[in-house]
């Protein structure tokens, strides 16, 4: 019998104590081969050659090898110079890569986890493309994959804008994990995600995307293979908890993209101060979307699918009477329905609530003046992304007004919109008609369908409620699911 079968404890204890001893020794060797400036020179070296950007480490470079080898640096910057007074695109308070024991032996580096501590990225087209281009690191390129890697993001943030600073987004106090990273190369024509799997788990304190602001948002998921889908995402909107969930599918060409929505009560007090003046909109409403598309730049747009529909009931408009507006429009000829439609037009992210009427301005008008919209609903149908109203329309104690409309989102043009107000068969009473560009529509006069009254003009004097065709036929205009008034 040997000594190691004789004695088995006290023989792993002299092979543990050999292997920390190792370790010392390993780790004063390191530190007496490489200074502090000269383990800075080259992570900063090897991480600018890696990313394609400077990278600079203000604070301090360290190795320690156990339980795992560990490099350790703080104060990070990515993409610019001390002294140059432009913000990097990336900077962090700390930053924590492990690799494992075994392949390290053997002269290869294979991630175990990395850690990020209070990341900032500061992320443009320009910058993604540099990234991009890149492609995976040098050894992970070369050995066509990579081993399971651990990435913990803790309080992290995220700001990302277009070339022209006309759209913004933000993600801010981000918590990341993603679990059993593994990617391998993809074959050739596939995505490069195609052959990705992790388990991910997600929060953030606040999500902007230009005007809107999401809170509380939590979010889990998993990708096998390149199929990557959420099962619980939450969020907060207008003080209401919704929920959702995203498919992303990287095996097709271009990658497809699902995702569903669904919100009960925003309170529209809540609406954002470019959207509406603070105090103008109370109520709440419902919100739900259901959309498709490509996963791809320059299509997602442009190939989307899918269903809108927001709805509510006893809402309030402080500052204009649309009623008393309407009744007085046979004598003024002043008023826009557009203004008024823009209400309703808040299907696909509120395209002409600002845009070309002043419906804002409606808004901030007497505070003695209000509106009762007793039934709202603006359910909008898209298909290769023109966007088409199904059922749009608002009715308020005395007065019903409709929209049909078709909107191409890809290139932010109106096709075909018009607003009428109509009578309790649906027929057109008042309409009026916008063209152009969502940045710049073209509003035309309203135009009274006198021919089609069956009915004195004077009646409009009485108000528009007031209108019936008595049996007469028209070319329907409305036929959905908001009543006219009953009085």
């Amino acid at each position: 019998m040997n000594a190691i079968t004789r004695h088995p404890v006290r023989s792993l204890v002299i092979v543990l104590a050999g292997i920390v001893v190792g370790l010392i020794l390993l780790a004063i060797v390191a530190a007496r081969l490489w200074s502090a400036d000269e383990l800075r020179e080259r992570v900063t070296q090897l991480a600018s050659d890696q990313l394609g950007l400077p990278v600079h480490v203000d604070g301090d470079v360290s190795l320690r090898f156990w339980p795992f080898p560990t490099l350790h640096a703080t104060e990070v910057r990515v993409g610019s110079v001390t002294g140059s007074g432009e913000a990097p695109i990336g900077e962090l308070e700390a930053i924590s890569l492990s690799l494992r024991w075994r392949p390290l032996l053997s002269g290869q580096l294979a991630p175990e986890t990395l850690r990020l501590d209070a990341p900032v990225a500061r992320l443009t087209p320009a910058t993604l493309a540099v990234l991009a281009a890149r492609g995976p690191p040098t050894d992970t390129a070369r050995s066509g994959q990579m081993e399971s890697l651990d990435l913990r993001v803790r309080d992290g943030e995220i700001h990302w804008r277009t070339s022209a600073g006309d759209r913004e987004m933000s993600i801010t106090g981000l918590d990341l994990d993603l679990d059993n990273l593994h990617w391998q190369r993809p074959a050739e024509g596939e995505h490069p995600l195609a052959t990705t799997s992790v388990n991910l788990t997600a929060s953030a304190d606040a999500v902007r995307l230009d005007a809107l602001h999401l809170s509380d948002v939590t979010l889990s998921g998993s990708a096998e293979d390149g199929a990557f889908a959420t099962d619980d995402w939450q969020m907060t909107v207008l003080d209401s908890r919704g929920n959702g969930n995203i498919t992303l599918d990287f095996r097709t060409s271009p990658p497809a993209a699902t995702l569903d929505i669904a919100f009960d009560s925003l309170r529209l007090a809540k609406l954002p101060e470019p959207w509406a003046p603070a105090g103008s909109v109370s109520g709440s409403t419902d919100l739900s979307a259901s959309l498709r598309s490509q996963a791809e730049p320059g299509s997602l747009l442009r190939h989307l699918y899918g269903e809108v529909t927001l709805s509510g009931r006893d809402l309030r408009l402080r500052g204009v009477d649309l009623d008393a507006e309407l009744a007085d429009y046979r004598r003024t000829q002043r008023f826009s329905l557009v203004d008024a439609g823009a209400v309703i037009f808040l299907g696909p992210a509120a395209l002409l609530a600002t845009k070309g009427s002043d419906f804002v301005r409606l808004l901030d008008g007497a505070p003695d003046k209000q509106t009762r919209v007793v039934h709202l609903v603006s359910d909008w149908t898209i298909k290769e992304g023109t966007a088409r109203t199904r059922d749009v329309a608002l009715s308020t104690t005395r007065n019903r007004i409709a929209a049909q409309a078709s909107l191409d989102l890809p290139s932010r043009r109106i096709n075909q919109a018009t607003v009428a107000v109509v009578d309790r068969q649906g027929c057109p009473v008042v309409t009026q008609e916008v063209h152009g560009s969502f940045d710049a529509p073209r509003v035309e006069e309203p135009n009274l369908v006198e021919a089609l009254l069956g009915a004195p003009i004077g009646l409009l004097k009485r108000g528009l409620d007031a209108i019936s065709r008595g049996g007469g036929s028209c070319e329907v205009f409305y036929a959905g699911s908001v009543a006219a008034p009953s009085d």
